[in-house]
């Protein structure tokens, strides 16, 4: 199982899963270094996360935009654009309803 096909960084497009662990540690980005996660093809915009595609297997998102993929997790705050909901909903924007 790969946790990452990509990460986008400052215009750089990364694939090493280790680089990307690294780069998500010194962004405060944490929560997604401790969620169970696969596939995930992400970008670090203007300090916030977005996720492309990929599976969000359990954990808690903090903050982002979920632009697609599935979603299994705890979604604390941010913007669910698109993709499966399967999780439960704290709060934040939900553009599905």
């Amino acid at each position: 199982m790969k946790r990452y096909k990509e990460l986008v960084s400052c215009g750089k497009s990364i694939s090493d899963q280790n680089k990307i662990d690294k780069i998500l540690r010194s962004n405060n980005f944490n929560w997604i270094i401790d969620s169970e996660i696969e596939n995930s093809i992400i970008e670090i915009k203007n300090d916030t996360i977005i996720w492309h595609d990929g599976i969000f297997y359990s954990g808690v998102w903090k903050y982002g935009i979920f632009k697609s993929g599935k979603f299994y997790g705890i979604f604390e705050n941010g913007i669910f654009e698109n993709g499966e909901f399967n999780g439960k909903w704290i709060s934040g924007i939900n553009l599905l309803i």
